[in-house]
């Protein structure tokens, strides 16, 4: 009677039925052993991180871009805790910011942001997830550097004797159209600084038009050393004495 059960067609369905069920368990456990979350009752967690900075795609010795976000704010969702925590560190993360410029020509273009990287297990949203950008030519020129003390930084009773620079010149690369609206490459004095004696320090330097607003450009150098020689007012020198 046995043999009969044991050789019969339905008992070979019934066990490859049952075998299909063991391995499909063992299988689902060991993917929850391996994904090292404990998310049993399928949670989502998120996590927002901001200032994220953007990595432009384009032929930086041909053009220059400019009028675009350099950061934008992404959010992260997953099932898994250890995945999402992972992608916040920046010591771990695999993931990264990109617009890419490559198949753009000339122009002002609306350009998509994107997140690349990313593992399949966590899911993101970019805000902004696309950016006005301006294309031009790349063009090189150089540049005076004028050192620049605003009026308003220099106290009652002081007048400036001299002010100078350690580098006299620089290279400045811009777009073909934004280097034209370049009056000059400013030193400027920071507005934290003391003026009731000599200054000498690090500032840094900015391209500007003939109205003093900042023109968008790559400088040479970044940083140049000013030296601001002050000196007293004689009405002030006899108002102390007195």
């Amino acid at each position: 009677m046995f043999a009969k059960i044991f050789n019969s067609r339905a008992f070979y369905i019934i066990v490859s039925i049952l075998l299909a069920c063991v391995l499909y368990l063992n299988a689902t456990s060991n993917q929850a052993l391996n994904s090292g979350s404990t998310n049993s009752g399928g949670q989502v967690y998120s996590s927002t991180l901001k200032n994220m900075p953007i990595t432009l795609k384009y032929d930086t010795s041909k053009y220059f871009v400019s009028g675009y976000v350099s950061s934008a704010t992404v959010t992260l969702t997953s099932y898994n805790q250890i995945k999402l925590t992972q992608q916040e560190s920046s010591d771990s993360r695999t993931f990264s910011l990109v617009s890419d410029l490559t198949k753009l020509g000339i122009g002002t273009f609306t350009t998509p942001i994107k997140v690349t990287g990313l593992t399949s297990d966590v899911q993101s949203s970019v805000v902004p997830s696309s950016m006005s950008i301006t294309i031009e030519k790349s063009v090189t020129k150089t540049f005076t550097i004028t050192p620049i003390v605003a009026p308003e930084l220099i106290p009652s009773g002081i007048t400036i004797d001299s002010l100078s620079v350690d580098t006299a010149s620089v290279k400045v690369t811009a777009g073909t159209n934004s280097i034209k609206n370049i009056a000059k490459i400013e030193a400027v004095l920071p507005s934290s600084s003391d003026l009731h004696s000599n200054f000498s320090g690090t500032v840094s330097l900015i391209a500007v038009d003939s109205s003093g607003n900042v023109v968008p450009a790559q400088i040479g150098k970044a940083t140049v050393n000013l030296t601001v020689k002050v000196k007293t007012t004689s009405s002030s020198s006899s108002s102390s004495s007195k």
